[in-house]
């Protein structure tokens, strides 16, 4: 009996293993799936309509790339450029706490946070929530770096990766009970594409994503790699 206790005991521990060591697009895409199977085919129509429209939009062409300086702007009065002087730091916007790929997202970073910090890094990040709904994303799943809240999505915007929502969208998610409403403290019904950026120490982005599909993401490794570069 104990070997056999001893046995599911080191299955489970194996699989918990292989599940952290999958790539995030691997865990993203399996959540993608699963919720496919639930969602009636007018709710897909509704999303990949939003998803054409973001896409003839060439939202992807303005959003600010690689190579270029980083917008000047403050994160709680604190300017940028305060940031970034001695270090190199990874800029993640993410949709809102209501938003499962995001805190699939966010606890990966969590789990590297630590490397990120010794590689002489920092990470931060973004969200149009307000303060209040960042600091209960923060506490219901354990994040240690620093989130800010983007009002009104202005940082978003200087980084060209804000949109607003199609009615139909927005009709979607309040059935699935997103208020974004509450949740951002204004009725704009915009978002950010989940981007992700790196930046030196000279003020300069090293690395650049974003996809106008928001179940697709940077792999956080790949990011941490640019953490090292100057």
């Amino acid at each position: 009996m104990f070997k056999f206790i001893l046995i599911l005991t080191l299955i489970h521990l194996t699989t918990i293993a292989e599940e952290k060591s999958r790539p995030l697009n691997d865990k993203l895409q399996s959540r993608k799936q699963k919720a496919n199977q639930k969602r009636p085919d007018k709710v897909k129509r509704v999303m990949e309509n939003q998803n054409m429209d973001l896409l003839k939009s060439g939202i992807l062409n303005t959003a600010i790339k690689k190579g270029v300086s980083v917008p000047n702007f403050s994160l709680e009065g604190k300017k940028i450029s305060d940031f970034y002087r001695n270090k190199n730091i990874i800029l993640k916007f993410y949709r809102g706490g209501w938003c499962p790929y995001c805190m699939i997202e966010l606890k990966e970073y969590q789990g590297l946070y630590n490397r990120i910090k010794k590689s002489g890094c920092d990470l931060i990040g973004i969200a149009p929530d307000t303060k209040k709904e960042i600091l209960k994303t923060k506490k219901r799943h354990s994040l240690e770096f620093p989130i800010y809240s983007d009002q009104n999505n202005k940082i978003a915007k200087m980084f060209g990766i804000a949109f607003t929502l199609n009615k139909d969208l927005v009709s979607v998610y309040e059935k699935f009970g997103i208020d974004l409403q509450k949740s951002q403290g204004n009725s704009s019904n915009q978002l950010p594409l989940p981007g992700t950026y790196v930046v030196n120490r000279k003020g300069k982005i090293i690395y650049a994503f974003a996809d106008i599909d928001y179940t697709k993401r940077a792999e956080p490794t790949e990011v941490l790699s640019y953490c090292f570069q100057k």
